[in-house]
């Protein structure tokens, strides 16, 4: 069962919103703003930051309709940064412009590496380098402290790293550890240590500022964009 679901009542809450934010814009009010279309905002915009209680791809490439491809997405229709993220949340897949080389794709309810759900990221993660070299996968989920984060090169993961503190155990531990979370002494104990040294949510985000980019967004020289939103019908293999 995936972990994710833990947090349903959050992404709910996320539904109403945005679904009161879609009816005040149709009612005229945000419509003579932005343009609207299908209940996704075309409007290009700034990036919007992210990355707690979330999942995503980060895909070295600037080719965006490639990726999209890659991921086999449907009903595609395009969305800015704001109104991607929350229609993220309601379980459409974010497809970002590019970003300091990186194109992210964004789903908090994606299958996770924690259960047989599929497609599992680390799939996709390796049919995503095998086409553009690298892709990383991100996770992280304060309710049961899912954190998560793993690499791939030209199709072979190469690290792989996620704990479960709702259960303590640590359900993967792939790979070398890497430079960066050797410098930056990301670096773990068990529960059975007399000062336990476990990971969290900050982890996840540095992991992915160190391998990729900030998905907090904190530079000041982003350019406007729009990216894409659609859904994936997932028929992968439940395992490498």
């Amino acid at each position: 069962m995936i972990l994710i679901v833990a947090g349903i009542l959050y992404i709910r809450g996320r539904r109403t919103t945005k679904r009161k934010q879609i009816e005040v814009s149709r009612q005229g009010g945000a419509a003579k703003q932005d343009r609207i279309i299908g209940g996704f905002a075309a409007t290009p915009d700034y990036p919007e930051p992210f990355g707690y209680k979330c999942q995503w791809f980060a895909v070295k490439t600037l080719d965006t309709q490639a990726v999209i491809e890659a991921m086999k997405m449907k009903d595609v229709q395009v969305s800015n940064w704001k109104s991607g993220i929350e229609g993220s949340y309601e379980g459409y897949y974010f497809v970002s412009p590019p970003v300091e080389g990186w194109t992210l794709v964004v789903n908090p309810i994606m299958p996770d590496l924690s259960g047989a759900a599929a497609p599992s990221p680390l799939i996709v993660i390796d049919r995503l380098s095998s086409r553009f070299g690298e892709a990383c996968y991100f996770a992280t989920h304060r309710v049961v402290e899912y954190h998560a984060w793993a690499k791939s090169i030209h199709g072979k993961i190469v690290r792989a790293y996620g704990y479960v503190g709702e259960i303590g155990e640590t359900i993967i531990d792939e790979g070398e550890m890497s430079e960066e979370e050797r410098e930056n002494d990301v670096i773990f104990t068990g529960l059975d240590a007399d000062e336990p040294r476990l990971p969290s949510e900050e982890d996840v985000l540095l992991m992915a500022a160190q391998w990729t980019i900030d998905p907090m967004m904190p530079n000041d020289h982003y350019d406007k964009g729009t990216g894409f939103v659609g859904v994936v019908i997932n028929e992968e293999p439940l395992h490498r």
